[in-house]
C-alpha cells in the first residue's frame, strides 16, 4: 500500500468535491479518510472516517456571510440528524462516531435567521453540501 497523500477535485453542477487520504488503495480498518464537499462555493461538509464510520463531520459557510445568525444541521439516512447551536460562527464540528449503510449521504446544511425569527435554508431548498459513504479518499 502507498503512503503518500492523494487529493481529487471534481466539479459538478456547481457543486465541488475534494478527497484527501493517507492512503492510496482500499478502505482498510484503522485507516482515516477525508471527503470534502463544497455545494455553490458556499457551504461546505468535510467528511472524516473510515470504511462505513463517519467520525466527525466539519461544516463551514462563505465567510462573506459572517454576522448572520443561524445553525448549522447534519443529516442521513435512517432519520439521523444533528443541529448546531444558533449562533454567528461561520463553522462547527459535530462528532458523530456511527456507521451508515454504505451508498449512504450525509449532508450539511445551514439555516440563516431572519429579523422576525423564522428560518431559510442558506443557498435556498437545494442548499446541501453531501459527502458519500463510505467516506473515500483516493
Amino acid at each position: 500500500m502507498t503512503t503518500r497523500p492523494a487529493q481529487r477535485n471534481l466539479t459538478l453542477a456547481g457543486i465541488i468535491v475534494a478527497a484527501t487520504s493517507a492512503f492510496v488503495g482500499p478502505a482498510v480498518a484503522g485507516t482515516t479518510d477525508t471527503e470534502v464537499v463544497c455545494y455553490a462555493n458556499a457551504l461546505c461538509n468535510s467528511s472524516t472516517g473510515g470504511g462505513t464510520t463517519v467520525s466527525k463531520v466539519y461544516a463551514w459557510r462563505d465567510r462573506s456571510e459572517t454576522g448572520a445568525t443561524g445553525f448549522f444541521e447534519i443529516f442521513g439516512p435512517n432519520g439521523y440528524k444533528q443541529t448546531g447551536p444558533t449562533d454567528q460562527e461561520v463553522d462547527h464540528t459535530f462528532t458523530v462516531n456511527r456507521s451508515f449503510p454504505n451508498g449512504s449521504l450525509i449532508c450539511v446544511s445551514f439555516w440563516k435567521k431572519n429579523s422576525n425569527g423564522s428560518f431559510t435554508k442558506f443557498k435556498g431548498v437545494n442548499g446541501n453540501a453531501c459527502t458519500s459513504v463510505p467516506i473515500f479518499g483516493a
